[in-house]
């Protein structure tokens, strides 16, 4: 992930043995690490996901093998603060446009989707916040891979039927917005039987949603507005799709799609059209992330 600027390249690693948060610069050099068992303590084995928020500050979760929690550092690393860990396990995450609050999911939720108000000012140093909730989803279970919309008032997510979900931030306005997409997870092989959640992305002018939907017994691309009206299908491809994301202009959309044994790097216009391979590596691509601009 890059930094708003551009000028650091943020990534989480397992080389100590533990997976931890990392930086470099976009040419691999001034490589450090900011997380260790001494940051945020030795009790949290490990740090992992990493998304920026509009303040500059890295939105993570950390774990300790039986339960995690959503936590907020300084892009140094110097100050960690742990989000309501008295609620529980709770690790997938999104951060308002504003920095205002957090919407997690987790174990401790039955993944139900909570929102937590932030305070203005966050404490320096290693330290736990204690936030206000609101359970935005009580009645729908289940709820991942959340997004704020660019203006911050509504939600964004998927279900595990599959399908895609809104919600406004004050738990008004609940309902399905596609029908029948059937997809959850992005997995590597037939023989990965737990894959990772693969959510939809947001156009940057907040119209628009692009997703994974199963047709035909393939997970391909699709996009339709925000509220889920005109879906269309960019991608035909005969292997798996998945990762999808906007560029930062808003025209191109970048995702992942298997050639042979390994998924590759494509993008394609948001209007349409054929999707151009971007990668022919031995390995697989397994993520998507833009540089700003």
């Amino acid at each position: 992930m890059f930094s708003h600027d551009a000028s650091w390249l943020y990534f989480q690693s397992n080389a100590s043995g533990r997976y931890h948060l990392y930086r470099c610069r976009p040419d691999g050099s001034k490589r450090e690490q900011l997380t260790n068992g001494n940051r945020p303590g030795a009790h949290w084995t490990s740090v992992f996901g990493l998304q920026m928020t509009a303040t500059g500050k890295i939105l993570c979760t950390a774990n300790k093998g039986d339960t995690g929690c959503v936590a907020l550092m300084s892009s140094d690393g110097r100050d960690f603060q742990l989000i309501a860990p008295q609620l529980g396990y709770l690790y997938m995450s999104a951060i308002s446009p504003s920095g205002d609050a957090v919407v997690v999911s987790g174990p401790a939720s039955g993944y139900r989707l909570w929102l937590l108000k932030l305070p203005d000012a966050l404490a320096t140093g290693e330290a736990a916040v204690t936030a206000p909730s609101i359970n935005l989803t009580p009645d729908h279970p289940e709820c991942f891979a959340q997004r704020f919309t660019p203006d911050g008032r509504t939600l964004i997510f998927i279900r595990r039927d599959g399908d895609l979900y809104r919600v406004d931030r004050d738990g008004t306005g609940l309902r399905r917005i596609s029908d029948g997409n059937a997809y959850v997870e992005f997995r590597l092989s037939p023989k990965d039987q737990h894959g990772s959640t693969d959510g939809p992305d947001l156009s940057p002018d907040g119209r628009r949603i692009v997703s994974i939907a199963v047709r035909d017994g393939v997970p391909n691309v699709w996009v339709r507005n925000i509220d889920g009206s005109e879906p269309r299908q960019l991608t035909f491809r005969a292997s798996p799709c998945g990762r999808v994301r906007f560029s930062p202009d808003g025209r191109q959309i970048a995702f992942v799609s298997f050639v042979g044994k390994h998924p590759q790097l494509f993008t394609v216009p948001a209007s349409g059209g054929e999707p151009r391979q971007l990668t022919n590596v031995d390995g697989a691509v397994y993520s998507v992330e833009w540089r700003p601009p």
